[in-house]
């Protein structure tokens, strides 16, 4: 059962008592008032009555007293009966109407008023017809008591009256308990109900996360006390899942760094290893290779074996270079630099690459972009691997761009909405730095690893794994973020968000 609908049957109960006890304290008050009124007319009645007889007894007439008597029954309504007694009490005179069969009036009470000389006035509610019975005593002469004068009236308007006043009040408290239960009910479903449903549907939605959920509320009762407090309680619980967010997401990055220093750790001494073992007699192959290559004629069928020697083997140390590169990262010697020139030396090394492959590549740099603070060296090698990898994954006829804008006008491409994957916070300000190819795109269960170390797209044998992740350490070196947006067929975007270099930094 609802709130509402018990306040409103308590209250309906407390209501009912109330104008029941009313009621019957009304009707009492009404049969008390009318016995009264029925009481004083009898009484007045029968003293005229009583004048009439007594002057009747003084002048000696008897017989016009009887005669008196049954008129006044016949004329007078209201008389059931009137009765005449002497000091003896023996009946003298009476007479009664045809239509009543009135109660007899107590002997006792009749000897009391001739001793006492009071009048005495009763109302007896029989249940065959109510009467009103008036006892007064009849003087002589001298003032004495000579007899006693009975007058027994019919009071059947007090019933019917009562009756009346019983069916009004009952009309009239009802409509008036109609009416207070009407108002007790809206007002319970508007101050109690309509905000109580409020309450509940925030809790329901509460309770399934949406810790955004608020109470409008301009009360200052107890219902407002609590919609203000839920809210306090909502701010607190929505505040301290952020900061349990924000802990857990500290925790995981921290993890993370620690798995990469542990990887980098084993890295390492793998690189160690190899670059000792196989470092010297790489280096020693290479060097024959190449004392045999110059002794060779151009001509000679062995030269295309020696060429493959040399290239394999500088393709094993690069590989060995990219390892030492990896696990033992220089810290960088930061400083202010335009982008263009550092671009401009980038696309001027890898055009060669980018005309043999048949691949536009394409630069543009927006006008009166601030300076960036980097290592150039590092910037170049980070760009480089970027870029390369954009040259192996766009196919021949196909563009790599390379834009460089302020954060706030992302280059052509970044605006798609595809699947990406974030390392590092934006720096403020910073100058983004986009690599966008036409290559088939990388899968998203795929983008979720593409900066662990030792994970590849390219075909075994093309790749070590381990470009994205130098250019992820390179940037997080220096303070910035790396974001990478891709989906199958829809190609690759790579964005460095690089720390911007204050106005008055020396170019």
């Amino acid at each position: 059962m609802r709130i509402a609908t018990r306040v409103t049957l308590l209250l309906l109960l407390a209501v009912a008592l109330v104008m029941a006890g009313f009621a019957i304290l009304r009707n009492h008050q009404e049969r008390q008032r009318l016995v009264g009124e029925v009481q004083q007319e009898a009484l007045v009645l029968a003293s005229a009555i009583k004048l009439v007889v007594e002057h009747a007894r003084r002048d000696r007439r008897p017989q016009d007293i009887q005669q008196m008597l049954a008129e006044m029954v016949q004329e007078q309504y209201p008389i059931d009966r009137v009765r005449i007694y002497d000091r003896r009490l023996e009946e003298t005179a009476s007479a009664s109407s045809e239509a009543a069969a009135p109660p007899g009036v107590p002997r006792e009470e009749i000897a009391s008023v001739l001793e006492s000389g009071r009048n005495l006035v009763r109302y007896l509610d029989s249940p065959t017809r109510p009467v009103v019975y008036v006892i007064l005593p009849l003087r002589g002469r001298r003032g004495e008591a000579v007899g006693v004068l009975e007058v027994v009236q019919a009071a059947s308007r007090v019933r019917r009256e009562i009756s009346e006043a019983a069916r009004e009040n009952i009309l009239r408290i009802s409509l008036l308990s109609l009416t207070i239960v009407l108002v007790i009910w809206m007002a319970a479903r508007v101050s109690i109900r309509r905000p109580l449903d409020r309450l509940v549907q925030a809790t329901l939605a509460f309770g399934r996360g949406e810790l955004d959920q608020r109470i409008s509320h301009r009360r200052r009762d107890e219902i407002g006390q609590l919609a203000t407090a839920f809210n306090r309680m909502a701010e607190e619980l929505q505040r301290t899942q952020g900061e349990l967010v924000e802990q857990g997401q500290t925790r995981l990055e921290l993890e993370r760094q620690l798995q990469q220093g542990q990887k980098l750790a084993a890295v390492g001494r793998l690189a160690s290893e190899v670059a000792h073992e196989v470092g010297t007699p790489l280096n020693i192959i290479s060097g024959r290779a190449e004392s045999i290559r110059k002794g060779l004629p151009a001509d000679h069928p062995a030269e295309r074996h020696v060429a493959t020697i040399l290239r394999q083997t500088e393709r094993i140390t690069g590989s060995l270079r990219e390892l030492l590169d990896y696990t033992r990262p220089r810290r960088p010697a930061v400083r202010p630099h335009p982008v263009c020139p550092l671009l401009s030396r980038l696309v001027e090394l890898l055009e060669p690459l980018a005309q043999r492959r048949g691949v536009e590549l394409r630069m543009q740099v927006a006008a009166g972009l601030l300076p960036i603070q980097a290592d150039a060296d590092l910037f170049q090698q980070a760009l480089m691997n970027l870029v390369t990898n954009a040259l192996d994954a766009t196919p021949p006829g196909g563009r790599v761009q390379i834009v460089a804008a302020v954060d706030s006008e992302p280059g052509p491409g970044a605006a798609e909405a595809r699947p990406s994957v974030r390392r590092g916070v934006r720096p403020d300000p910073c100058v983004t730095i986009l690599v966008e190819d036409a290559g088939g795109g990388i899968p998203a269960q795929r983008l979720e690893r593409i900066l662990e170390p030792f994970f590849s797209t390219k075909a075994p044998g093309r790749g070590t794994g381990l470009g994205l992740s130098i250019v992820e350490d390179i940037v997080r070196a220096h303070g910035g973020a790396i974001e990478i947006a891709s989906a199958e067929g829809r190609g690759t975007t790579v964005l460095l968000h690089w720390p911007a270099a204050p106005e008055s930094g020396e170019e």
